[in-house]
């Protein structure tokens, strides 16, 4: 709540000092983006002064010292930092897998009641997350997307060429799931604590980013209030050299597969969160790996990912 700050702190599996009832967790996906983290943080502190949030960032394996300088954010005082670390085995993106161990560590270590996803490279301005908060908390909106294709919206530092390939596989993906969704790729969202466990007792099959239209088909197929909103959206090096073949290829795919499953099949619910016992097991050899280092968060392995993808 607004004007609340955490008075109460418990140590979670990790070691790291947790606020007991955190309101918003922010999760970041990072892998290489040490020249960002600062300002993001300084960014996220300015807008959610106040509050009482946590930062939980998921780095997949950055060799620039990107989690080291993570590490020292969460050693210093009143950190309102955490960090996940994973080792990243498959090739293409896992960003999707980043996001769901992310969730999963939200949802057992804190007492959040908003969830938001970010990327770490400040193409998503943390100026926006009073907009976001806002259609959560009032009521408005189960699951809010700053949307890149609804009026009002800004892109910038994007090439045309970059622009034409995500406009033509968002109008595929509305195509095949559904039309009221505009942008089923803009990793910046903000859901509640249900949407969240919602997902979570749900089986996840793809830990690339074509993730994201998965978990957004779980949520249309129950029926959860989605409202898009402006944003104003800042390509980082994002050409067509940044693009992976492989997770084009694999996102052509599953879009079918997940297609059939909203509106023919249905999704299977596990018996329990899928991650649950895979992550405070890797969390557990991670500190015991690191007992005498400063390293603090779960260390996962690649058994800690979504389970396999089709294709």
């Amino acid at each position: 709540m607004h004007g609340r700050t955490p008075t109460e702190y418990r140590k979670g599996d990790g070691g790291v000092a947790v606020a007991r009832y955190s309101d918003v967790c922010v999760l970041v996906p990072v892998l290489n983006e040490m020249g960002n983290i600062g300002r993001l943080l300084d960014g996220i502190r300015e807008a959610l002064h106040g509050r009482d949030y946590v930062v939980c960032f998921i780095d997949d394996g950055s060799t620039d010292g990107t989690a080291e300088l993570i590490q020292s954010a969460m050693e210093q005082p009143d950190s309102r930092v955490h960090l996940i670390r994973r080792r990243k085995t498959l090739l293409g993106s896992e960003r999707g897998g980043a996001l769901f161990a992310g969730m999963m560590w939200g949802l057992q270590e804190t007492s959040c009641r908003t969830f938001v996803e970010m990327d770490g490279d400040l193409s998503h301005r943390p100026e926006e997350l009073g907009t976001g908060l806002s259609l959560i908390e009032s009521g408005r909106a189960d699951v809010a997307v700053a949307s890149k294709y609804v009026p009002g919206s800004v892109v910038t530092n994007r090439t045309l060429a970059r622009n034409l390939i995500s406009l033509t596989c968002s109008a595929a993906v509305r195509l095949l799931l559904s039309h009221r969704i505009r942008d089923y790729s803009n990793g910046y969202r903000f859901y509640t604590r249900e949407a969240a466990s919602l997902v979570a007792e749900t089986r996840i099959v793809y830990a690339s980013p074509i993730y994201l239209s998965e978990v957004m088909a779980i949520w249309i197929r129950r029926k959860l209030k989605v409202v898009e909103f402006p944003t104003h959206y800042v390509g980082r090096n994002e050409g067509l050299s940044k693009l992976r073949p492989i997770d084009l290829m694999k996102a052509s795919i599953a879009v079918f597969e997940i297609a059939l499953r909203l509106h023919v099949l249905g999704f299977s619910r596990v018996g329990r969160p899928p991650l649950v016992s895979r992550v405070r097991l890797a969390d557990r050899r991670g500190r015991d790996a690191h007992r005498s280092s400063a390293v603090t968060g779960l260390e996962v392995g690649e058994d800690g990912a979504p389970s396999s993808e089709a294709g």
